[in-house]
């Protein structure tokens, strides 16, 4: 089987590269067979300072919260990194778990689609990509998980010495005894679907006019069909905080029930 690098993480590799400064190291972590060693060899030589693989022999494939254990107790067996950057989507499945599965193993906060970051202290300020070419940003305190798009960064080209360097580099491998796991951790459940069914559509409330007012402004409420300015608001907070912001939100709207 022929392994590449996926576009996404190629682009996750390029900010990270991008981003290191001569006191920093770039770590390229993988989970796979051996045959994924040629994925770890291109990242040495665009540049990363190490590499490290993950495997059980005799696997063959991983689900995406096996990967996400796996990657995560690598990294804890390490020195912690100060930010990870996942590709947000693998080609082979596309599903996009594995950075949230990584971050919720850690107790990290993680940040999806992002198109371009910068640091600023101990803050990440991040622009997402959000549907229909809209862009949103945002901060998120460090350490933090960044999931990054495909289009964030052209992975940069390595030169032939690069290259030949890369090639007879011996790529170390850690296997689940060296993480202190057993293939008994990597055996619970999947998660199943308990029901499916169609997106609930909300039909459009019958906006009636104030009777109340004179006729001329009921003319104009019905002319404008009772439509309100938009407004936003801005929520800065602790994490447990905002997701209470939101949730009452939602509630407010009529999106959730409110708990009893």
């Amino acid at each position: 089987m022929l392994y590449i690098l996926n576009p996404a993480d190629a682009a996750a590799l390029e900010l990270g590269l991008q981003l290191r400064a001569p006191e920093d190291r770039v770590t390229a972590l993988t989970v796979g067979p051996a045959e994924a060693d040629s994925i770890l060899r291109d990242a040495l030589a665009v540049g990363a300072d190490a590499v490290l693989r993950v495997w059980e022999e005799g696997r063959t494939s991983t689900r995406p919260a096996v990967t996400a254990l796996l990657l995560a107790t690598a990294l804890r067996t390490a020195e912690l990194p100060d930010l990870l950057l996942c590709g947000a989507r693998s080609l082979a499945t596309g599903s996009g778990k594995v950075p949230a599965l990584i971050a919720e193993y850690l107790d990290w906060p993680v940040v999806t689609d992002i198109v371009e970051f910068m640091l600023h202290g101990s803050m990440v300020r991040f622009l997402r990509r959000l549907p229909k070419g809209a862009r949103s940003e945002g901060e998120v305190q460090l350490p933090a998980v960044l999931a990054v798009e495909a289009g964030a960064a052209p992975l940069r080209y390595a030169g032939l010495p690069d290259l030949l360097k890369a090639k007879r580099a011996t790529i170390p491998v850690q296997d689940l005894s060296e993480l202190g796991l057993s293939p008994v951790d990597l055996n619970f459940p999947a998660p199943t679907a308990q029901a499916t069914m169609p997106p609930y559509h909300r039909p459009r409330e019958i906006f009636i006019p104030d009777t109340s007012l004179p006729p001329h402004e009921r003319v104009l409420q019905v002319m404008s069909a009772g439509i309100a300015q938009k407004s936003g608001r801005i929520v800065s907070a602790p994490p447990e905080q905002t997701a209470d912001e939101i949730i009452a939100f939602l509630a407010d709207h009529g999106f959730l029930e409110r708990p009893a």
